[in-house]
């Protein structure tokens, strides 16, 4: 409103800018709106067929959560059968870091095996391999070619083993809002063992869903012996149950007996039993045990040992007891795959108190969504606000906003054409498309309510308004289009993120520029008419027409 004038009034010379534009765009455009004021009948049924179409294209269109992206690298999360050990886990993850390392694209990768994956002491059967791959440039095939050929080498290479393979920035943002997989299949009851028995009967129906991979049920612990003292034995030695606790737990355990004392430090000196003794359960039962007179005993005389299997390792959500069973996805949507799963689940018959229900990244979806949508609505009464005191009418302003979700349908075709999912990026274009398309009318109508006030008709006015502005909106859409480009092709790093914004921005915007240039003048001089016929004509204003 000061630099551009003032500049332009440099460039001009304060003089009449000659317009040296080809006649030839404003004249056959003129034609054809010509025709569309004669037969607004057809244009609405091109509107109809246009609001089909949208409504078509969504019904195929996938939805997912986040926009996917090769971020250069990925996760390979593993968990091996219950109850193995260190030496037997490293054994089978060996094999893992050998089909990685042979893998021509991988720059490098590390490996964590047990404890202190998080800020939590970790089962020595779980662990995750971060891979990093080569630059695009140095590389032929995107991160997700690579994990599609290196997952079925993994599972047969090493069949116990359960494997995932999880996206840097996806694992990082599922971990902070606590649903760290896309699918996520909770079963809620109290019993455990038949939580556990229900989340083995979902699993088989969930890894048969097409696209679902990386299917992980119920994790079980490690296994365990408990020894029960018996107190009358122990009575014998002159000891009590908790006395002959504290020499078990000295035993296997150990008790720090003094420190090392170095010059910045002091080291804890620990003095338990070696590890073949405390690692065999045979040999657990020789363990000693001295009584108060000064006789010895082994604990298998004082105790008896009881074998526990691997328990189901369980999880409580809003005070419920909960049992998972995850997956990821491979050439699939988030949306459809969830469809399905819940469609094979609804025959499933569970017993009384215990409830499935589907989680994950599927359950956050749908929560940002439905926050989105609130913000589409609001934003579209905001700029219906702004039209109506623009206009002082709800007529024109009504129908500069009904040119948005018309437009919709080429930001879903777009969608569709592309094999972009609808997800949260690209639901914030259709939040921008609000704003973008109303401008293009505001241009036209506002400068047709000039002329009118001039003095000339108001079909007249409308038609030399939609003429004069027709430069300018092609000049500012084009500008949007080409600016959004490099976003819609991917170019540049994080470009991925954005590419579903462009893509809806780009679509929306080419259909809706066709919609403000035929359907809107066309429309407003028909509901002009049609107003007329129903009051007594009003004479226009005697003030001469401004020249143009």
């Amino acid at each position: 409103m000061s630099l551009i004038p003032l500049l332009s009034h440099w460039a001009y010379g304060g003089g009449a800018h000659a317009e040296e534009t080809s006649r030839k765009l404003d004249d056959r455009y003129t034609h054809y709106l010509e025709k569309a004021m004669a037969r607004p009948r057809f244009l609405l049924i091109g509107v109809i067929v246009l609001i089909a179409g949208a409504l078509i294209a969504y019904r195929f269109v996938g939805s997912g959560f986040l926009p996917h992206m090769d971020e250069g690298g990925f996760v390979i999360d593993y968990l091996s059968p219950a109850g193995s050990a260190l030496e037997e886990t490293d054994r089978m993850i060996r094999k893992v870091e050998k089909i990685v390392a042979d893998t021509p694209e991988v720059a490098s990768f590390s490996r964590r095996t047990g404890s202190e994956l998080g800020l939590f002491a970790t089962q020595p059967n779980k662990g995750d391999l971060v891979v990093r791959l080569k630059p695009r440039g140095q590389r032929h095939r995107s991160s997700d070619a690579i994990v599609e050929e290196m997952r079925p080498k993994i599972q047969d290479e090493v069949p116990g083993l359960d494997i995932e393979f999880v996206q840097l920035l996806q694992d990082m943002i599922g971990d902070l809002e606590g649903n760290p997989t896309p699918i996520e299949v909770k079963i809620f009851g109290d019993d455990t063992e038949r939580l556990a028995a229900i989340a083995e009967d979902v699993q088989p129906k969930v890894e048969k869903v097409k696209g679902v991979v990386d299917v992980v049920g119920v994790e079980r612990g490690t296994p365990e012996v408990t020894w029960t003292i018996d107190p009358v034995a122990a009575g014998r030695l002159g000891l009590t149950v908790e006395q002959v606790s504290q020499q078990l737990q000295a035993a296997w355990l150990g008790e720090v007996a003094t420190e090392l004392r170095l010059l910045y430090r002091t080291i804890p000196v620990r003095v338990r039993y070696p590890d073949p003794v405390r690692l065999d359960p045979n040999r657990l039962a020789q363990t000693t045990v001295r009584g108060a007179n000064g006789k010895v005993a082994t604990i298998s005389s004082l105790a008896r040992p009881t074998e526990s299997g691997a328990l189901p390792i369980m999880q409580r959500e809003n005070l419920r007891q909960m049992a998972t069973v995850t997956g990821r996805l491979e050439n699939r949507d988030l949306g459809s795959a969830v469809k399905e799963i819940q469609t094979a689940l609804a025959g499933m018959k569970l017993p009384i108190g215990y409830t499935v229900e589907v989680g994950g990244q599927y359950q956050s979806q749908r929560q940002a969504f439905k926050e989105l949508l609130l913000v589409l609505g609001i934003a579209a009464s905001l700029v219906l606000v702004v039209l109506v005191v623009e206009f002082r009418s709800f007529t024109p302003a009504i129908l500069i906003l009904a040119a948005a979700p018309l437009s919709f349908g080429g930001a879903l075709l777009m969608l569709l054409i592309t094999r972009t999912e609808l997800n949260v990026s690209s639901a914030m274009g259709f939040i921008l498309l609000i704003g973008l398309v109303v401008k293009n009318g505001i241009v036209m109508i506002d400068y047709a309510h000039h002329l009118h006030e001039g003095g000339l008709p108001f079909q007249e006015a409308v038609e030399r308004a939609a003429r004069i502005r027709l430069r300018p909106i092609l000049m500012t859409t084009l500008c949007t289009l080409f600016g959004l480009l490099p976003l819609a092709l991917g170019l540049g790093a994080g470009a991925e993120l954005q590419k579903p914004l462009a893509l809806v921005v780009i679509g929306g915007l080419s259909l809706s520029t066709l919609v403000t240039l035929f359907a809107v003048p066309t429309f407003y001089v028909g509901l002009r008419r049609r107003s007329e016929g129903k009051t007594p004509p009003v004479p226009p204003p005697s003030a001469p027409a401004p020249a143009v």
